[in-house]
């Protein structure tokens, strides 16, 4: 594994605020467990486990946004903190992740609610309106935002209280060693309605199109571990609701701690797989960072991209990572990341 340790202010950030909200060494719950593709997801959950752990906090309870019990989450925590995880479903893109986070603000009014770092994005009025209605009622709700934009929105639309903080992806305490590439540029690219369809790159044989989602079934080892941590899952979320049973708990986050483990793995694996990536998405640039990749990133359709890296200047880094108007541009600015030899070059297993 090899450590992101020059980013260490943005974890340093991370655990400041996260100690502030979350006393050291008590019972919290953590919910929105990412039970999907979506390899940036993982990396956050992992990092928030990560960060808990150092604080000594014991999570009692853990949820996807499918599976989530209100009951068994009162029956393992009667009191405490409950922790909605960070990533970019605040609002109406993705409405089961939404509504997932106003049954729980509202049904809790007695916690301490901390919603980790999110991008905002609402684009119906009306939805706006019902969670300024949920989230204004709760007495004890606190709102971590990502971007600045972002933080802009909660503040002008939320009376609970907001603050700035970076992704937590860079809580991850390791990341897997790069294998040696096999292909010269990688092009992962949304394939949802989050993808500003920027445009096909031309067709080139050193160029591999593919997604998180696509590729997920590739590797058969990787396909069969995951189906067995799968089956672990849904047998203790079936446990954990018919008991709250402290052993069911232990179980179901352990399996889900293995099923991010597994994604994060097979994500930096195939970014390692190209000498440049080219993205549309925040952890595909992200990740990037951590690993040391040269890569290039397109905005996507609600601008997410481009709102982290303005808050968080990632002009600075641009021995590694560049912006580019389109698929095209973008191309060729990592063709010349790569042809340049004051490019740094990522540590590669064998």
């Amino acid at each position: 594994m090899t450590g992101p340790g020059r980013w260490a202010g943005n974890r340093r950030r991370l655990a400041e605020l996260l100690g502030s909200l979350v006393e050291p060494s008590t019972r919290c719950a953590l919910l929105g467990f990412p039970y999907y593709a979506n390899v940036g997801d993982s990396a956050i959950w992992l990092g928030v486990r990560a960060l808990l752990a150092e604080l000594g906090a014991e999570v009692v309870y853990t949820a996807d946004h499918h599976d989530f019990c209100p009951a068994t989450l009162a029956r393992r925590l009667p009191s405490g903190t409950i922790l909605l995880t960070g990533g970019g479903n605040l609002g109406d893109l993705w409405p089961s992740h939404q509504r997932m986070r106003e049954q729980v603000v509202g049904a809790f009014p007695g916690h301490r609610i901390v919603q980790l770092p999110q991008s905002v994005h609402f684009g119906d009025p009306a939805r706006l309106e019902r969670a300024r209605a949920v989230f204004d009622a709760h007495p004890d709700l606190t709102l971590l935002l990502r971007d600045e934009p972002s933080l802009r929105t909660a503040r002008r639309s939320f009376r609970a209280p907001s603050s700035l903080a970076p992704d937590c992806a860079f809580a991850l305490p390791g990341l897997p060693r790069l294998p040696q590439p096999e292909r010269r540029i990688l092009w992962l690219r949304r394939g949802d309605h989050e993808s500003a369809a920027p445009g096909e790159p031309r067709p080139d044989g050193e160029v591999h199109r593919t997604d998180w989602t696509a590729q997920e079934g590739a590797d058969a080892r990787w396909t069969a571990a995951a189906r067995h941590v799968r089956r672990r899952i849904e047998r203790a979320s079936a446990e954990l609701c018919r008991t709250a049973a402290d052993s069911a708990a232990a179980e179901l986050a352990d399996a889900q701690d293995r099923h991010a483990e597994l994604q994060l793995q097979r994500g930096c694996r195939l970014l390692g797989s190209a000498s440049a990536v080219v993205t549309d998405r925040l952890h595909g640039h992200l990740l990037s960072l951590l690993l040391g990749l040269p890569h290039v990133v397109v905005d996507d359709r609600n601008g997410k991209i481009s709102g982290y890296w303005q808050t968080w200047d990632h002009d600075r880094h641009r021995s590694v990572a560049r912006r580019a108007p389109d698929a095209d541009e973008a191309l060729r600015t990592a063709a010349a990341l790569l042809a340049d030899p004051a490019t740094p070059r990522p540590a590669r297993g064998r």
